[in-house]
């Protein structure tokens, strides 16, 4: 039976950024279904919440009926990934990208304040950067909104809701943890290796989460090896830079 996937995007990214992967792995057989979370992209009108955000990642995993899931998702979209794969029987498998760092409170205090204190002295209250942020994740061309800057510690406020440790001990599938050796938040990347029952740690050398998705014909192949079975689990892996 053929695997489905589904796709989510990063904090303050959207749908866009999964582009070129959705092409790929649909071409390749596998049905997939990319989300918008609230707050980002086609849904930016609408609040964030976490609570939202896990309904809509499970709704489109719940939309292929019996057929097998993987969930894969990028930052924010990890940590859903591995929440949702934790409660729906169909996840056959969470793939999580660039998500090694539990979303502590003392990690979003300072980002929170951070973002309070420089957002609101520039002239355009951050616009500028919230486009160059999203420039890094969403391939050139394509459409999709970034959460607004003035919004952006509103949403960290409610990220520590999520417990990915906890989700990992009680995920019954297999899950695979791709971070590169430059990803600047792999602080608890052991400890979330220790909490999974079935993991694999794909680490690419030399790059950046950034620089992963400016080359997203690496993510493709990644994506396509683990859905072809030729990643298993238990295990780490380092892979050559090209």
């Amino acid at each position: 039976m053929t695997t489905c996937v589904v796709l989510v995007h990063g904090l303050r990214g959207s749908s866009a950024e999964w582009e070129t992967q959705r092409n790929a792995l649909e071409a390749h057989g596998h049905p997939v279904v990319v989300v918008e979370l609230p707050g980002h992209g086609s849904r930016i009108d609408e609040p964030f919440s976490i609570g939202e955000s896990l309904v809509t990642v499970a709704d489109a995993a719940r939309s292929f009926g019996t057929a097998p899931v993987f969930i894969v998702g990028r930052g924010l979209g990890g940590h859903l990934a591995v929440e949702c794969g934790s409660l729906i029987e169909t996840v056959s498998g969470v793939v999580a990208v660039g998500c090694g760092t539990q979303a502590l409170n003392w990690v979003l205090d300072s980002y929170r304040i951070a973002s309070m204190s420089t957002h609101h002295l520039l002239p355009d209250r951050g616009a500028t950067m919230s486009s160059a942020a999203s420039s890094t994740f969403v391939r050139a061309g394509s459409s999709g909104g970034v959460a607004p800057s003035e919004h952006f510690a509103d949403t960290l406020r409610q990220l520590d809701e999520l417990d990915t440790r906890a989700a990992l001990s009680r995920l019954q599938v297999p899950v695979w943890l791709l971070n590169g050796q430059l990803d600047r938040f792999r602080m608890q990347e052991n400890a979330f290796l220790g909490a999974a029952r079935q993991f694999r740690l794909v680490r690419q050398p030399g790059v950046r989460l950034a620089a992963r998705f400016r080359r997203p014909a690496d993510t493709v192949r990644l994506l396509l090896g683990i859905l072809g079975g030729r990643y298993p689990t238990r295990s780490r892996l380092t892979l050559p830079d090209r």
